[in-house]
């Protein structure tokens, strides 16, 4: 009787088990299905292997908390079968509980490519932020070629930049931001690094006194770059842009944990996606990184020449010729040269079709703003909106950018979003370089700056004096510039009909440049300064580029059709 009473125990504990476990492994594939549905919802094109991660990290959260549901029904189901059950039956519950933890513990797996330090996996499985990490996620817009009167908080038309304009409302503005360099690539370089384009490798002496060879070199290896150092801080970081001068072949990937250039990875597109493309994979991207603080840069092309807003209204394109395009090449091999009415009305058209581009852009940095506040991470990120270069639109008689360095070109808008916790002034009016911005965001991240020399951008208006001096023309022989809060000081050292000379204007009566001041007395000490400053930028570029000609890189095909398409190279 004993004995038959012991083999039923055994018989009804071997049911029980089996029935704990078939509706553990039950549970737990559940959650992993719903896990992977949730995962799915994120799930972006654009970053493929990021978002299959996403879906197993889902997917192991959905089957652990399977596992610990059906464990917790399973313990209610077996307790209420048991009743009073005999010691045997209550001692044979140490075989499935082990079960159950090996079974609890499976799903660990999905996790181990997270470990891993190479390639598209490395973080992406990080569950996120430390305790007591409360960094700011730090976000980067850069707005290729806007000019800073075409923004209506700095006086520019509210209709074109509403989405700016609300932004400004939110954020400190800095009405006398000015870059290193009237270009991207010596632009952005210097704001990467923390150094002006003579210093951080983007400056190849040339073969004749005056030639530099800026569109034919790369950042250096041994320049520190802001993205690496934020990636060493312990950020996750990403890049979406476009531009031909951001492909990977100039350094732009280094520091990135993903980079994405929509022009194309191997440069060999002459199209380049406009800033709708880069919004929605940007916002596909934060929402696969929200949890741990991350350094996102998006660099929109619009409102970069030729200027092809989609939104442009047809009415206003039937305005003009078909065959008319907003190029720099365009203009100085073709209607410049055409009778006065045709050069009028080729200028409208211009501008006209630049501020469609404006707008456009705008709308689609609103659609990223939009996005971030939807994820929730929007107040307590650091956020700065800027733009690498300006553009002239005939202000001194040229089009585009790179070849001068008039206000309309090396001045940026700047706004500045300070995270929870940071307070700034509305407006801070001192004079500021655009290269202070890395400082800003590496401060904020308490990382290591990138030299010596760092700065950060101030949060009040102190009202020092200040200057900044910007180098690096594409075109043409080199001349230097130095802003100051009160002028504008241009020097042109090798040019070819008047050697030596200078440009000087009043900043705050002359906005436009029209009245040259370089001969009068008080120019003087300003044009010594910048001729210093000059000789010791050349000397600076021939020691961290080399002799004459040195490290010049010949540029691939498709790199050429691409520069081609956008103006930098003619027929």
């Amino acid at each position: 009787m004993a004995r038959r009473r012991s083999g039923e125990c055994q018989d009804w504990s071997v049911r029980k088990h089996r029935a704990f476990i078939v509706a553990l492994a039950t549970a737990g594939l559940g959650g992993f299905v719903v896990g992977s549905v949730i995962g799915l919802r994120h799930w972006s094109p654009a970053w493929p292997a990021l978002s299959a991660l996403s879906v197993l990290r889902a997917g192991a959260v959905g089957w652990l908390v399977g596992i610990a549901l059906g464990a917790g029904l399973g313990w209610r189901w077996s307790r209420h079968s048991a009743g009073s059950t005999s010691s045997c039956e209550q001692r044979r519950w140490t075989s499935p509980s082990l079960t159950l933890v090996a079974i609890g513990l499976a799903p660990g797996i999905l996790w181990l490519p997270g470990m891993t330090r190479i390639g598209p996996m490395r973080k992406a499985t990080a569950i996120g932020r430390r305790l007591g990490d409360h960094r700011p996620n730090l976000v980067l817009i850069t707005i290729d070629a806007l000019r800073s009167d075409y923004v209506g908080s700095y006086a520019g038309s509210p209709s074109l930049t509403p989405n700016l304009d609300a932004f400004a409302r939110e954020a400190t503005r800095y009405p006398s931001a000015y870059a290193s360099s009237p270009w991207t690539l010596t632009s952005l370089g210097a704001l990467f690094t923390s150094l002006p384009p003579s210093e951080c490798g983007l400056k190849v002496p040339g073969e004749r006194p005056g030639t530099w060879h800026t569109a034919f070199a790369k950042l250096p290896e041994d320049r520190a770059l802001l993205s690496e150092r934020l990636q060493r801080a312990g950020y996750v970081t990403a890049a979406d842009v476009t531009n031909v001068f951001l492909e990977p072949y100039w350094g732009w990937a280094r520091g990135f944990d993903y980079f994405r250039n929509e022009g194309g990875a191997d440069g060999d597109r002459a199209d380049c996606a406009h800033a709708q493309t880069l919004a929605e994979h940007a916002v596909a991207w934060s929402r696969l990184n929200w949890r741990q603080p991350f350094f996102l840069w998006v660099h929109y092309l619009d409102p970069h020449c030729p200027y092809l807003s989609p939104d442009t209204p047809a009415e206003l394109r039937a305005r003009y010729p078909a065959d008319w395009v907003a190029r720099r090449d365009r203009w100085y091999y073709g209607i410049n040269s055409a009778p006065p009415e045709t050069k009028a009305l080729y200028r409208r058209f211009c501008r006209e079709m630049y501020a469609e581009e404006v707008r456009y852009a705008d709308r689609w940095v609103g659609e990223l703003l939009r996005g971030l506040k939807a994820l929730g991470t929007y107040d307590d990120s650091l956020i700065v909106i800027t733009a690498d270069h300006g553009e002239e639109l005939f202000d001194h008689g040229g089009l585009d950018h790179g070849h001068s360095m008039h206000e309309e070109v090396v001045s940026v808008p700047l706004l500045v979003k300070w995270p929870g916790g940071v307070t700034g002034d509305k407006l801070v009016t001192q004079t500021v370089p655009l290269m202070a911005v890395a400082g800003t965001l590496l401060h904020l991240a308490r990382a290591p700056g990138l030299n010596e020399r760092d700065q950060a951008l101030p949060t009040r208006d102190q009202g020092s004096v200040s200057e900044v001096y910007s180098e690096g023309i594409m075109y043409g022989t080199e001349h230097t510039a130095l802003t100051t809060d009160d002028y504008r000081i241009i020097y042109h050292p090798y040019d070819a009909s008047r050697q030596d000379w200078f440009e000087v204007y009043d900043r705050r009566r002359d906005r436009r440049e029209r009245h040259n001041l370089a001969d009068t007395e008080a120019a003087w000490g300003l044009r010594s300064r910048l001729k210093q400053l000059t000789e010791a930028a050349e000397r600076a570029a021939v020691q961290a580029g080399g002799g004459p000609g040195a490290r010049r890189f010949p540029l691939p095909d498709g790199m050429k059709r691409r520069m081609k398409s956008l103006g930098y190279v003619g027929n």
